[in-house]
């Protein structure tokens, strides 16, 4: 058995690596980051074209969509991915095949069930009809579309995953900015959005093809396999419409209810933004998971354990400043590019900004667990949380519109986070990631996110944002390398991993940051 395995799959665990996570890690947040900064501009566009009214019945459609893709997709992408990695990691890559195949069959299922639900919906009068129905074709393709994307992720091919949405979300940006600019409104949106859907699938089979081909040049029997995967996938799906509720900008059918589109408009603009920043703990957190699964399937245990806990560290030591930053120029950078009639959305993302700190190390934890195939507590944690969001959603998008629905969101990220960052670090056995050791750091976060905000009060426009980006990001450098905010076996790892990739440069700047307890 072992003798017949082929290469690429013998060391599958001692391949993966912190190298190999970061480097991963990289294509991810630029899979993940980049096209989320292509929606923003093109929510920018849809401001100035569509207005808030216009752009708040297109944040809907579009939110209707994406919902049905994660109703119809629910917990298997993620199930697939995980047992894919876990089962490359046990030297039993052909049975990766059927249950590949397998997948493909369910998600075609929820494809023609997804789609005649958003027709149905444009039969039935919705508004503009047209929207819908190319709605209703983006939205079968997105559920198919997520088989190939977990196999990618499943076998760590990170590069193959990233570059398709890459190349083809510039593409899309470009054409839906020109379909607005010629008038192309709403509907025109939809059908930019449905055409570059089909160029995503086909490429993005294509190189799932070959990559099975490479991991699994023959099948092996996998029921048991595709048993395993449909329980997992089960208690995941679960939890996918608790992620829907929580962490999915589920208050917009609230506020749809409640109130108006401008409020849409106003919720979703933050959001968005918010979003934005947090792809880049989402896509790290998507790397660990299969990285965790497939080192849990080799029985590395301390490595996860070790890994876990540098990732906190990590995580903590990147997203301080980046909350400095979008605390004192998030407001005033929204306000200049969508223009006065989007005044309000700064309040909103002042209340989802609080939270960022904390965001990252959540998904870390929840990723872990992932992994580990541990899926029953999160999703208790999750359904309180749930809970927590439609009630006051109900009491708060009545009255108080798009802040409202933010702070019903706020309250439910807590409930669910602060549980599950106690219970991965129990699970994992971490014996303390040293938190308080980045109070270095937070201070001069602080220091460097005043001074931004004091220059974006003192002068109005774009001047007073453009110095206050820049006296920030300056204090920033200059403090880091001052105060020394890295802890140096963290500069150490950093130096190792990253400094022969960048030549030298990030190895440098983290020893040169580093203090010594």
């Amino acid at each position: 058995m072992k003798g017949s395995e082929p290469t690429g799959t013998r060391d599958a665990a001692a391949a993966t690596t912190g190298a190999s996570v970061v480097s991963g890690g990289l294509w991810s947040i630029a899979g993940r980051l980049v096209p989320h900064l292509y929606t923003l501009l093109i929510s920018v566009a849809a401001a100035r074209y569509l207005g808030p009214e216009g752009l708040g019945r297109q944040s809907f459609i579009a939110f209707v969509e994406l919902s049905i893709i994660l109703l119809f997709t629910a917990g298997l992408p993620m199930a697939v991915m995980r047992f894919i990695g876990e089962t490359i990691g046990r030297g039993e890559p052909g049975a990766v095949r059927g249950l590949v195949a397998w997948a493909w069959l369910i998600e075609g299922v929820g494809a023609a069930a997804g789609g005649a639900m958003l027709v149905g919906a444009a039969l039935l009068g919705a508004d503009p009809e047209g929207a819908w129905l190319l709605a209703a074709v983006a939205c079968a393709i997105g559920i198919v579309h997520n088989v190939p994307s977990a196999l990618l992720a499943g076998a760590q091919r990170w590069r193959a995953a990233s570059i398709v949405g890459l190349l083809t979300g510039a593409v899309s940006m470009v054409a839906t900015i020109a379909v607005l600019a010629a008038g192309g409104g709403i509907t025109g949106m939809f059908a930019v959005e449905a055409a570059v859907s089909v160029v995503n699938l086909a490429w993005t089979s294509v190189l799932a093809r070959r990559a099975l081909l490479e991991i699994a040049p023959r099948a092996e029997p996998s029921a048991e396999l595709r048993r395993r995967t449909a329980r997992y996938a089960l208690y995941a799906s679960m939890s996918v419409v608790i992620t829907f509720i929580v962490w999915r900008r589920s208050e917009l059918f609230f506020l749809d209810r409640y109130s108006t589109d401008t409020q849409i408009a106003l919720y979703s603009i933050p959001f968005a933004a918010f979003f934005a920043l947090a792809q880049i703990p989402s896509a790290l957190g998507a790397v660990i998971s299969p990285a965790v699964a497939t080192l849990f399937g080799a029985g590395a245990s301390e490595r996860i354990r070790s890994g876990y806990e540098r990732a906190l560290r990590l995580v903590l030591l990147f997203s301080l400043p980046i909350t400095a930053a979008a605390l004192a120029l998030g407001p005033a950078a929204l306000r200049l590019v969508y223009g006065q009639d989007f005044e309000g959305t700064g309040r909103v993302f002042l209340i989802m900004a609080l939270w960022f700190p904390v965001f990252p190390l959540v998904t870390m934890g929840r990723s872990v667990l992932a992994g580990l195939g541990l899926v029953k507590l999160p999703l208790l944690f999750g359904a309180v949380a749930a809970a927590v969001d439609i009630a006051l959603a109900v009491l708060l998008t009545p009255d108080h519109g798009a802040v409202g629905a933010a702070l019903a969101n706020l309250a439910a990220q807590v409930t669910v986070g602060v549980p599950i960052l106690i219970y991965a670090s129990r699970v994992v056995g971490s014996t303390g990631w040293r938190p308080l050791a980045l109070w270095r750091v937070a201070l001069v976060s602080a220091i460097a996110g005043g001074a931004a905000w004091l220059c974006v009060h003192l002068l109005e426009g774009a001047g007073g944002f453009a110095l206050g980006a820049a006296s920030g990001a300056i204090l920033l450098g200059v403090l880091t390398l001052g105060l020394r905010v890295i802890p140096a076996d963290d500069a150490d790892w950093i130096g190792a991993v990253a400094g022969g990739r960048l030549g030298g440069m990030v190895g440098w700047a983290a020893r040169r940051s580093a203090y010594r307890r």
